[in-house]
């Protein structure tokens, strides 16, 4: 029998947060509310999310989706960034901030661990160490929080704040798990041993979700709240990451590049990949929102990131870089590019991503003149940002001409995904799917829903170009080495 009810979807981003109502029917969108994600920088370089606000903006949102809707809303579903969490006590009383996942505190934790401990921890979570990963929050707010003598206190991750206020339930969502470092990623289950190595009680992790486990009801309270007059179920669809790659539908082999203010490589697998080369490559392992599933991730932390950068770096107008997109694509796809006089640019605005995962790394732009017009500066920056995903790209082993699905803003960069697609030497799809996040979540809380995804574009690559990119590539990863070497990242000798 068709499902006349609605649902409402929740993407709690890091820029932006949208509130979505949709058929269960057939994924009519009933409307959206979107707002900025609220943040605090309680001191200089800090950066908290305000999860108070946020609450606030939500709650708001949710109510008035459901008033508009045509159709009784019966399920919620959250989708949110990884890492960031608070510690809440037996009082139902938030005790500590919320780190912006990007944020630095807890970093000086990093030396202490030896060679065997990283190695053992990769085994373990199958995450390379790294101070983005919630362990080291965790343990730098029981440090910095009086709260190494508690023993009743509870670890959530931003959604399940949401979902613990709702419904009043305290639980962990298995992809969000995956990001801790203390998850035991073959057994599914908090790892005592990998807890311990952080000085973090195991008992302050919240029970495990199943994938697209209901994982709780609306309370009273809160159905009076919003105006409903009947049960609501929630549900934690997950990381914003793998719940985009539940939009496509994805099947073992397949790879997917995330776009936004940064990127991400996404291969979906049947087993982790724990060898000691993806511990070195610094290649993420975690489960993926279906039972028996494991996702192979690297992120790159600046991506779309780089326009803004340059729009208010060199002053350009958001109209001035989309002219000068526009101009130096057809430029290219024409042959009339100078190679030689475009400047090397490497994106290492916000540090690195893998193979040299590195908060420390700092961009360059090498080869300025006396002029630099909108439309060479604009080449330079997408040859720099696509240049560094296909380095990424290398460490993932993905069958010959397997094409890469591309969600996000940058579908509508035809510029960026065809140096992509020339750079790597195989098909970039860019997927028709409008707000691919929201759409995951709804499936992860409908997955009855059937939707199609076509690609609204497939960029094919260019022999000929393709030769003038790695000849390109060659002098960009010379200075790439170089720079690497002079920030300590890269010894004298290894290979780029």
């Amino acid at each position: 029998m068709p499902d006349s009810s609605a649902a409402i979807v929740i993407d709690m981003g890091t820029t932006n947060c949208k509130v979505s109502c949709f058929s269960c029917q057939d994924a009519t969108r009933l409307g959206s509310i979107k707002f900025a994600t609220p943040k605090c920088f309680p001191t200089p370089g800090a950066v908290d999310f305000d999860i108070e606000q946020l609450w606030q903006e939500v709650m708001a949102a949710i109510a008035r989706l459901a008033a508009s809707s045509p159709l009784p809303v019966s399920c919620i579903s959250i989708a949110s960034f990884g890492e960031s969490g608070v510690f809440i006590d037996d009082n139902d009383k938030i005790l500590t901030p919320m780190l912006a996942w990007y944020d630095r505190r807890g970093e000086e934790y990093l030396p202490a661990f030896n060679d065997a401990e990283r190695a053992r921890l990769y085994a373990i979570s199958g995450l390379p160490l790294h101070s983005n990963y919630s362990a080291f929050k965790m343990r730098w707010l029981l440090d910095n929080f009086a709260l190494r003598d508690r023993d009743d206190i509870r670890w959530l991750h931003a959604p399940e704040v949401l979902l613990w206020r709702l419904t009043g339930e305290k639980k962990t969502e298995m992809t969000l798990a995956s990001r801790t470092l203390c998850l035991d990623l073959r057994q599914g289950c908090w790892s005592r041993e990998a807890a311990g190595l952080f000085n973090i009680p195991i008992d302050v992790f919240a029970p495990l979700l199943a994938p697209g486990e209901i994982a709780g009801w609306l309370t009273d309270q809160m159905r009076r709240q919003l105006g409903f007059a009947h049960p609501v179920s929630v549900t934690l669809a997950g990381h914003d990451h793998m719940v985009g790659a539940r939009a496509l539908r994805m099947n073992p082999g397949e790879v997917i590049n995330s776009t936004g203010t940064s990127e991400g490589i996404l291969l979906l697998n049947d087993q982790p990949l724990l060898s000691p080369q993806a511990q070195k490559d610094k290649l993420a392992n975690g489960r993926y929102s279906q039972p028996d599933r494991y996702t192979l991730f690297a992120s790159l932390p600046v991506s779309g990131f780089a326009l803004e950068w340059m729009k208010g770096t060199f002053r350009f107008s958001a109209k001035e870089i989309a002219d000068a997109l526009e101009e130096s694509y057809q430029h290219y796809l024409s042959g009339s590019w100078q190679m030689e006089e475009i400047p090397l640019f490497i994106p290492h605005l916000r540090g690195s991503g893998s193979p040299y995962k590195s908060r420390h790394t700092r961009g360059l732009l090498y080869g300025l003149a006396d002029t630099l017009p909108a439309t060479q500066l604009v080449a330079s920056v997408s040859l720099g940002l696509a240049l560094e995903f296909a380095h990424c790209f290398a460490c993932f082993s993905v069958a010959n001409q397997q094409p890469v699905k591309v969600i996000g803003p940058a579908c509508e960069n035809p510029l960026w995904l065809q140096l992509k697609a020339d750079l790597l030497a195989r098909p970039f799809e860019a997927i028709a799917l409008e707000e691919a996040v929201s759409v995951g979540a709804l499936l992860t809380a409908c997955p009855e829903l059937t939707l199609p995804t076509a690609a609204a574009a497939r960029y094919q690559p260019d022999e000929k170009r393709s030769a003038a990119l790695r000849r390109y590539q060659q002098r960009w990863l010379a200075f790439y080495r170089f720079k690497l070497q002079q920030e300590g990242v890269l010894a004298e000798g290894a290979p780029p």
